[in-house]
């Protein structure tokens, strides 16, 4: 029941607010929503601490200590950020920068990510989550356009391209390991279950396993904006509203480094192996040689325009934008987060 109220908030909600998502109430509505979720998630999160990991709704939602707390954080910054909305669109509509249909779509593709995101964390099937993805990726690159400024123009469609190739090889990725599961799970839906896949990792075929992994690796991290694939993430960050810009490395992020964790679980265990690992840390290493680079530079050659308050993250150093390579080298070495 805590799972549907999770997921019919926020799909309930995208369906109100593009209907009135430029009336007067609507920035209320949409924090109303976020906050329900908020406690939702808190619900949620005491049952698994209380419970125990389960699956619910015929096996086809799995809850566990890694999603639920991903779930808090993800209702979190919705709460936050559509509270932060309020005032923010507001002013954007009296000065002209956001029209009435504007104001509805804003609104309702906020819901429908926020739905996206929850779906992504909640299911137990891997074709699902690839699923919920490009849904998440449609609905952003329609709010990163929202100023419908050429530049806007260009980097929704920068994003999207990208974005597009990137989530085409996860889907690759999903279709190799949904091969190397068929053998020993049989067809069917079964074999996309990450419960069943990682009961049966170990008699997964390892080449197979290889392969889906690299092509994983690349879609979501595409997503995620690893160097070399992060060509995408300045522009959106710069040319999108602000709230965005926050969900952007706050959710979106966050739920394609989580795809990629949940895989490298099943790798692992099929290879017995730190490859996974490895392919992870050699991206993070990949980010750390930019950002010296930067560094040593001076950022002389970053592409850097006119500084306005609320398109800051284009022009500014890479130590100011969302930097994965950290979670990489941790998810690598099995270490936690030091305390200072």
């Amino acid at each position: 029941m805590t799972i549907l109220t999770l997921l019919g908030i926020s799909f309930i909600g995208a369906l109100i607010l593009a209907f009135v998502g430029d009336r007067k109430f609507a920035p209320e509505i949409n924090i109303v929503c976020s906050f329900a979720t908020f406690v939702a998630s808190i619900v949620l999160a005491l049952q698994v601490h209380q419970d125990g990991p389960f699956v619910a709704g015929g096996k086809f939602f799995l809850i566990d200590a890694l999603n639920v707390y991903l779930v808090v954080l993800t209702s979190f910054v919705s709460m936050t950020t559509a509270i932060f909305s309020r005032p923010y669109m507001r002013r954007e509509r009296e000065h002209g920068r956001v029209g009435h249909w504007g104001m509805r779509f804003y609104h309702a593709m906020f819901q429908l990510f926020i739905f996206a995101m929850f779906l992504c964390l909640l299911t137990n099937n891997v074709g699902v989550l690839w699923i919920a993805m490009e849904l998440a990726t449609l609905s952003t690159v329609l709010l990163v356009s929202l100023y419908r400024t050429p530049s806007a123009i260009e980097a929704a469609w920068k994003y999207f391209i990208l974005c597009g190739v990137g989530i085409a090889l996860a889907l690759f990725g999903t279709v190799l390991l949904y091969f190397a599961a068929e053998k020993v799970l049989g067809e069917g839906g079964d074999a996309l279950l990450w419960t069943n896949l990682s009961q049966v990792s170990g008699q997964l075929e390892p080449t197979v396993l290889r392969l889906a992994f690299v092509f994983l690796m690349v879609g979501y991290g595409t997503k995620v904006g690893l160097v070399p694939l992060h060509n995408w993430l300045p522009d959106a960050h710069a040319e999108g509203p602000t709230p965005i810009s926050a969900v952007l490395s706050g959710l979106l992020l966050n739920i394609a480094l989580y795809a990629l964790v949940r895989c490298k679980v099943i790798v692992d265990g099929s290879l017995k192996t730190h490859l996974a690992g490895n392919i992870m840390m050699g991206f993070g290493h990949k980010e750390d040689v930019l950002l010296f680079v930067h560094r040593a530079h001076g950022y002389s050659h970053l592409r850097i325009r006119t500084w306005r308050p609320h398109r800051h993250i284009r022009g500014a150093p890479p130590s100011a934008r969302p930097q994965p390579d950290k979670v990489l080298h941790i998810l690598h070495s099995g270490t936690c987060l030091p305390d200072a």
